[in-house]
């Protein structure tokens, strides 16, 4: 019995948590308490997490330290059958049990554990017989109890059968001068009553009487008027003699008569019965009225689990917790199902292979964080150097596009070879510069020319309107003019502006030239797209950009229009221009629109 020293026996059967721990081969603790009903419903545990923070809290409460527990199953949560085999080792009776129990299981028998007690028969093992009481219980429901009591700390050690747990009891009880005998295990629960009928120690039956505790604690309550936990509480306290009460003794009766009626069929029912004894035990054992009730009417020895065990425990809890204490005696003889049992068809864990599986996954994760990480960051540090050199190619090349951009607009100012054949179409350079010499001769100074697309604005200064009107009429009669407009004219007085005369007319023209669109042909092919150009008649001589022309023969032909115009004689030769002395007069400032035919393609080169 030593080596089952510190194994705690749990027992939840009623709706109570019973508790007991051996030493030294003794019963050294056994307390019991209610469970509240939103943690255990009977024998059912309903919330696993809830059970197991309320059992280490008992455990905590009453100073019970273990680390392996023993737990007792309910009949009705297994099958439980005494059977007789043909004689066979055990590992032979392993195999042919779970065919035994074929028509009786709700499930596939895969789902269930096996487990058998044998019998000493000497009759039968001489007949090649073996007897056994085997039983089946799921393998669910002991993975299920493993796993709550391993929320509160302790290992599942066994799991005993409840009927196993009264033959260990009754084992250890004092069998008396008639050596064995039968023995009714009367179990006074909450809800219901369990009659077990055992002979010699060995279970032969049992039978459910749907009378319990709780039409005492009901008949308490409505006498009292009060909640039934209540009324719990004052039947253990026997508060106000409620133990004595009519209303109890009339629910002791109704106990009694079920059970009288359980025994008498038994009795009848069995002819060999030699039944003499009924040991009471459960929570309805506590109530002493009922206990002596029951002596009083039932014709045989009636007396508690306490008053069966009184040289070894005097402590009346063993009534409720005997359960819990008998499965410590079971687990020491072997008897019960192992929590490792219900984990057979899991195979078990190699941990070589775990660990070299271990060592894989780190190679695995260290190679992947390789490839998917530092690779990747190398290889996005390259993207990145060249997405930067090729940056720095783009800027450049735009930069030398930009350059580029502003060297064709520079080129197109000073040449012509960007222009189309219709633009170099429309007038020509020359024939503007000529016209601007005519102007010039008419007795007027340039101030300024503006080409836009085939409309000449020229700016003139002159002595009086009606030079302005035979300038225009005189340019109407030109070839190339299609028609011009005297747009403004305004007079100024002599002091604001001097003019000096060109070929003996006071004339000083300066001469600015914006083509705009408009194409320039240059005596020489070349294109001069500025389109500035001056003439300075107080010098005699004549700058213009996109042609070069002999200032001396030009001066001589402005003379000699000049002289034609006015009547009047200059002197000098061929290659000296005189600058005769002009009166003053008022001054006329005036502008000239002037359009100018279109020319063809084949004229558009310059002289």
């Amino acid at each position: 019995m030593a080596k089952n020293d510190g194994i705690l026996g749990i027992d939840i059967r009623h709706g109570k948590l019973s508790l007991s721990i051996l030493k030294g081969g003794k019963v050294q603790k056994s307390v019991w308490a209610d469970i509240p009903s939103n943690i255990v419903d009977d024998h059912t545990v309903l919330s696993e997490k809830l059970f197991s923070e309320f059992l280490k809290e008992k455990m905590k409460e009453h100073k019970i330290k273990a680390k392996k527990a023993a737990a007792v199953i309910a009949d009705s949560d297994l099958v439980i059958r005494s059977l007789e085999m043909p004689e066979m080792d055990d590992a032979q009776l392993k195999l042919n049990i779970p065919f035994e129990f074929a028509d009786y299981l709700p499930e596939d028998m895969k789902d269930y554990i096996f487990d058998f007690v044998k019998r000493e028969d000497e009759q039968k093992k001489a007949q090649g017989k073996v007897a056994l009481i085997a039983y089946a219980v799921p393998i669910e429901y002991i993975r299920k109890v493993g796993n709550t009591l391993r929320l509160a700390g302790l290992r599942l050690e066994r799991a005993v059968p409840e009927t196993l747990v009264y033959e260990a009891l009754l084992a250890q009880a004092d069998k008396g001068e008639d050596g064995q005998k039968d023995i009714c295990l009367l179990d006074i629960g909450s809800n219901h009553m369990n009659m077990r009928m055992f002979r010699d120690g060995a279970y032969r039956l049992s039978h459910i009487i749907d009378v319990g505790e709780n039409r005492i604690i009901q008949t308490i309550a409505d006498e009292l008027n009060v909640d039934v936990n209540l009324a719990e509480t004052y039947l253990r306290s026997n508060y106000q003699e409620c133990q004595n009460s009519r209303a109890a003794s009339s629910a002791y009766k109704d106990i009694s008569l079920e059970i009288i009626k359980g025994l008498n069929y038994y009795d009848m029912s069995d002819m060999t019965s030699r039944l003499k004894d009924v040991v009471l035990c459960g929570p309805g054992a506590l109530t002493e009225p009922l206990v002596m009730l029951f002596q009083e009417r039932i014709d045989k020895s009636v007396y508690t689990v306490q008053e069966l065990f009184k040289e070894s425990n005097s402590d009346p809890a063993i009534n409720v917790s005997y359960a819990s204490a008998a499965a410590l005696m079971c687990v020491a003889n072997g008897v019960g199902i192992e929590e490792k049992a219900a984990y057979a068809d899991v195979k078990k864990t190699d941990w070589k292979i775990i660990a070299l599986g271990i060592v894989a996954a780190i190679v695995a994760l260290a190679f992947g964080i390789k490839i998917g990480i530092i690779d990747k960051y190398d290889a996005l540090a390259k993207a990145q150097a060249r997405e930067a050199e090729l940056q720095e190619r783009v800027t450049a090349d735009m930069f030398f596009i930009q350059q580029a951009d502003e060297l064709s607009l520079e080129y197109y100012h000073y040449t012509w070879d960007d222009m189309t054949e219709e633009e170099r179409s429309r007038v020509s350079r020359v024939e503007v510069a000529k016209l601007a010499d005519f102007i010039v001769s008419q007795g007027v100074s340039v101030r300024s020319l503006n080409l836009t697309d085939s409309t000449l604005t020229v700016a003139v200064t002159g002595d009086s309107l009606n030079t302005m009107s035979k300038l225009s009429a005189a340019l109407t009669d030109l070839d190339i003019v299609e028609s011009c407009s005297l747009s403004t004219a305004q007079k100024e007085s002599p002091e604001d502006t001097q003019v000096q005369g060109i070929s003996g007319v006071a004339a000083s023209g300066g001469v600015s030239y914006s083509q705009g669109s408009t194409s320039d042909a240059s005596e020489d092919g070349s294109t001069d797209r500025s389109g500035d150009f001056s003439r300075d008649s107080e010098s005699g001589g004549r700058s213009s950009s996109g042609r070069n022309n002999d200032s001396d023969s030009r001066g001589n032909a402005s003379e000699d229009n000049t002289d034609a115009e006015n009547g009047e004689e200059g002197e000098g030769t061929e290659d000296e221009l005189v600058l005769p002395e002009v009166e003053t007069h008022d001054i006329v400032n005036a502008e000239i629109k002037i359009y100018l035919a279109a020319r063809s393609a084949e004229n558009g080169g310059g002289e």
